[in-house]
């Protein structure tokens, strides 16, 4: 009987000095990792806080600019402002797993993996649904401007429903892809940022289709606007005598901008490996060009647009001390005053 109680005994004392070195080498490993990468507990605070700053941001300012399009007859006549108000809508449903993967960067863990798995179904599909109604406005905005004709047979009535739902039948796609169990996307919250999980057999294959869609449509998307300019350098001095030349003209800069800024966060997200040094701050810049990509269009819009300045209560002034332009918050009972005749449109 002593005999059974001594190897008891001994086996219970040897798990647990398995189970301590066990862990000792855990923290040995957790502390290597974070002297390799150069991320601290700090770092994940200062990192996970901004994130959910940011998205928190982008979400409110675009929510303000849907709110504004969705409220006012005149713009939601216009097809170009309708492809505005659902590029509003994937924009807006990408920071909600921006504001809960900033959770996950401060504390380090995404919960569960049904969890993350879920965030990466929401993000993903947006972004490409988004990719591909980009490509959409773009060909809106080149038909509008040369063939009133053809606009209205291809976008007349209802007929630009059929355009936003063919960007769905993509979104929906990737969100059956990526809810499978042969594919995903998640965020590291180590690395703070997003990557297909190569354990997954479909996810490259998966991650290469997203990247053709969304390089190819950026390259797709410039062509359409290149072919603007060459119409209205063509036709200038008929433009330059139409009330809408100037809207055209900032439509242009609004454009420029946005397709810029998409083609360096595309291009280095699908090749990051090659272009940019295997940093945690490389993959990190990514990840809030990401989540700043839903932020720059309200900026965009409100700096361009004088219709959604005015809709929204934002005016500028000229500050009698200094010169300086300041920003003021007017009065809802000034609203009625508004001219809405001004067109524009989005990247």
């Amino acid at each position: 009987m002593k005999k059974y109680i001594i190897f008891i005994f001994l086996f219970l004392f040897s798990k647990t000095v398995r189970t301590q070195n066990n862990s000792t080498v855990g923290e040995e490993e957790a502390e290597e990792s974070e002297e390799d990468t150069g991320r601290t507990i700090l770092s994940d605070w200062i990192v996970g806080i901004l994130m959910l700053l940011t998205s928190s941001l982008c979400g409110i300012s675009y929510f303000m600019i849907l709110r504004t399009i969705w409220k006012d007859k005149e713009m939601m006549r216009m097809a170009s402002y309708r492809f505005m108000f659902f590029l509003g809508v994937y924009d807006i449903v990408q920071c909600l797993p921006h504001f809960v993967t900033g959770i996950f960067t401060i504390f380090q863990t995404v919960f569960d993996p049904l969890l993350a798995k879920a965030m990466g179904v929401i993000a993903t599909p947006c972004y490409v649904g988004y990719a591909v109604l980009t490509v959409f406005l773009s060909f809106n905005r080149l038909i509008q401007l040369s063939s009133p004709k053809l606009d209205q047979i291809l976008y007349g009535d209802n007929r630009w429903k059929i355009w936003i739902g063919i960007s769905a039948i993509f979104w929906f796609a990737f969100v059956l892809a990526l809810a499978s169990p042969y594919a995903t996307i998640q965020y590291y919250p180590s690395w703070y940022s997003w990557d297909y999980n190569s354990e997954f057999i479909y996810s490259k294959y998966v991650q290469r289709v997203e990247m053709v869609i969304e390089i190819g449509g950026i390259f797709v998307t410039a062509f359409f606007y290149i072919l603007i300019i060459a119409q209205l350098i063509k036709t200038k001095k008929r433009f330059m005598m139409n009330s809408n030349y100037n809207a055209e003209i900032k439509v242009l800069i609004q454009a420029s901008v946005i397709t810029i800024y998409c083609t360096i966060l595309n291009v280095f997200w699908h090749n990051y490996e090659v272009l940019l040094p295997a940093s945690i701050w490389s993959y990190c810049a990514l990840n809030f060009m990401w989540i700043l990509n839903s932020g720059i269009h309200p900026i965009i819009y409100i700096i361009v647009n004088q219709t959604l300045r005015d809709r929204i209560g934002v005016k500028r002034t000229i500050s009698s001390i200094g010169g300086g332009a300041t920003m003021f918050i007017r009065s809802k009972f000034d609203s009625k005053s508004i001219n809405t005749r001004q067109s524009t449109g989005h990247f």
